[in-house]
């Protein structure tokens, strides 16, 4: 398997470069608003699932698992930063998950673990890209991908309900205090914007 061209197209590429972005987006998400942050995942989770539907398969070619790179430290970071910008908006009610089924169907869940979730996942392998050795780079894309399959992919399909519902659903986000910086980040250079505004600017046929 030539893994040097695998890791290198472009279904794979654009799927770590969103990974990154998105990983970049929650370590400074104090600096959102909560109406900011919860527009920015409206937009954020749907076009990381998509983009990880299109990765093409492969296999791991090294004997040993990679090396994990985010501590717990680093997963209970962004989980507190989260939890404290949504403050009670952070639970709701999980309908897809095994803890559900033993609770009859009801389970309240965490966005903020949810999304440390996601993180823990997207940024090693976003590390593991920077390594620039393709066996690394294969074997933490398949990774990431059974992972996607078994764990987050499901964690961001009910993140994206819980958000709709936050977005659209008339629920009141002012009285949520956040004495963090709240000036909204410039997102104009993000992959997923330029993609946007590639979309808006083609015409109809």
């Amino acid at each position: 398997m030539d893994t040097k061209k695998f890791v290198y197209q472009l279904s794979v590429v654009e799927f770590v470069t969103v990974s990154k972005e998105f990983c970049a987006f929650l370590e400074v998400c104090e600096k959102h608003t909560i109406k900011s942050f919860v527009a920015a995942c409206n937009k954020l989770l749907p076009f990381l699932y998509y983009k990880a539907t299109l990765l093409p398969s492969t296999t791991p070619v090294l004997d040993e698992r990679n090396e994990q790179f985010v501590t717990e430290f680093d997963y209970k970071t962004v989980e507190n930063k989260v939890e404290a910008l949504l403050g009670q908006h952070n639970d709701f009610l999980e309908i897809h998950d095994q803890r559900a089924e033993d609770s009859y169907g009801q389970f309240t869940a965490s966005i903020a673990e949810y999304l440390a979730d996601i993180y823990q996942d997207l940024k090693n392998l976003s590390l593991r890209y920077m390594t620039g050795n393709s066996e690394v780079m294969n074997d933490a894309l398949w990774e990431c991908s059974e992972s996607f399959r078994d764990f987050w992919g499901i964690r961001t399909v009910n993140l994206i309900r819980a958000f709709h519902i936050l977005n659209f659903g008339n629920v009141e986000l002012d009285n949520v205090e956040n004495k963090s910086n709240t000036s909204e980040p410039d997102t104009s250079e993000w992959f997923i914007t330029k993609r946007q505004q590639d979309i808006d600017h083609t015409p109809l046929e």
